[in-house]
């Protein structure tokens, strides 16, 4: 066999790098590797800021107070939620009212109702004027209930599940009921039936207008039962009983004038008949001056704090002058009670504030601590709401 032509090459040996290349090599490889960590890093960052993100919309800053109250919290999700509902009503009321302003200014119905759209369009701008007080007044609600759940849990007073359900169904019915034809008589209407399925999507189209969830508008409805509870076990605590006294006053221009009525009754004549002839007071002349049986707080508006001091500083059966806001007066007391029944008007005014001037009391007590933590330029502003011309949401909240 002959040779064979075909040549074989030697092996390439590998260049052999200096120490120099060497040292080059490692570190640019060093740099690569810091440049991949650093991006790794970066990288791992942004993730922990982008979960924080979350955490902080979702869980840590609805949970944030905007006032602590005798060290409780007050939650910001329950603050806005607040203010997203109250925001929603008053452009509920503010559409309904411009609906029937429109209606009045329409046609042959705006003749004669001047007075009526002149009144419309005042309670419309004041409503309007109003929606930029709502988030401040909500935080002053929210702290006014945290003092009241103090006050129910002091005396035992709750609201269940149960009875929230039970005030939610009585107001959608009575929404249906409003709009809803009746059947019977006429002595004994008998509204007509709403099926549940209806009640239920009812609510379920008002929740979703006004943006908020059901746990949300279920606790606003709980703090207002809670709210009306309270009120009425402190409307039940109003006194009934205080001084009073049975009183009667000749009102005169001048003092001359008192002057004069006065000396015809020490003359003998009767005080009913000079008040009749004499006094200009329209509210007790035509009975004789008779104020009837008053008690602290109620002349001062009227007539003047003088005159009210005068009147409780006398004894039965004495009667004198007095110069109250630039008009003078007789003043006689007939009757004097240290702990008569208070006049019935009083008793209600003073029930249906119970409430309120407790609030009042117990905000100015020194033992109740009370933090606002959110700043005027902080104050929650809610969306409009998506519809403001659909249902109402239930009263009772």
């Amino acid at each position: 066999m002959g040779k064979s032509n075909v040549r074989r090459s030697k092996p390439v040996q590998p260049k052999q790098q200096t120490k120099k290349q060497i040292a080059f090599g490692r570190k640019e490889a060093r740099q690569r590797r810091i440049i991949l960590l650093s991006i790794g890093a970066l990288a791992l960052v942004i993730l922990l800021i982008l979960v924080f993100g979350v955490i902080q919309e979702l869980v840590l800053a609805p949970s944030q107070p905007v006032a602590i109250v005798n060290g409780n919290k007050i939650r910001t999700d329950d603050y806005q939620d607040l203010v997203t509902y109250q925001r929603y009503n008053q452009y509920v009321t503010i559409s309904n009212m411009q609906a029937g302003l429109d209606q009045l200014q329409t046609g042959e119905q705006q003749e004669g109702n001047e007075f009526l759209v002149s009144f419309y369009q005042q309670q419309i701008s004041q409503m309007q004027a109003q929606l930029s007080t709502i988030p401040q007044s909500a935080l002053e609600e929210l702290i006014d209930d945290a003092l009241i759940r103090e006050k129910a849990e002091a005396e035992g007073i709750t609201v269940t599940a149960a009875d929230v359900e039970e005030s939610l169904q009585t107001d959608l019915r009575s929404a249906f009921a409003q709009t809803q034809p009746v059947t019977g008589t006429e002595e004994l209407p008998t509204p007509t039936p709403v099926p549940q399925e209806d009640v239920d999507h009812l609510y379920d189209t008002i929740l979703g207008n006004i943006t908020i969830s059901d746990k949300s508008f279920r606790l606003i409805v709980q703090r207002s039962l809670l709210r009306e509870k309270v009120q009425e076990l402190l409307a039940s605590e109003v006194v009934s009983t205080g001084l009073v006294v049975h009183s009667q006053l000749i009102k005169t221009e001048t003092e001359e004038e008192a002057v004069a009525a006065m000396e015809r009754i020490e003359g003998g004549e009767e005080f009913a008949v000079v008040a009749t002839e004499v006094s200009t007071d329209t509210t007790t002349a035509e009975q004789g001056g008779d104020l009837g049986w008053v008690t602290t707080g109620q002349l001062s508006a009227r007539y003047g704090q003088a005159l009210e001091d005068q009147v409780f500083a006398l004894s039965p059966g004495e009667m004198s002058i007095v110069e109250s806001n630039e008009t003078f007066y007789v003043v006689q007391v007939l009757e004097r009670d240290e702990n008569g029944p208070l006049p019935e008007a009083v008793l209600d005014q003073r029930r249906s504030s119970a409430l309120t001037d407790w609030l009042a009391e117990r905000k100015a007590s020194p033992d109740v601590e009370i933090e606002r933590l959110l700043k005027d330029c902080l104050l929650y502003t809610s969306p409009s709401p998506r519809d403001r011309t659909r249902s109402r949401m239930p009263s009772s909240a």
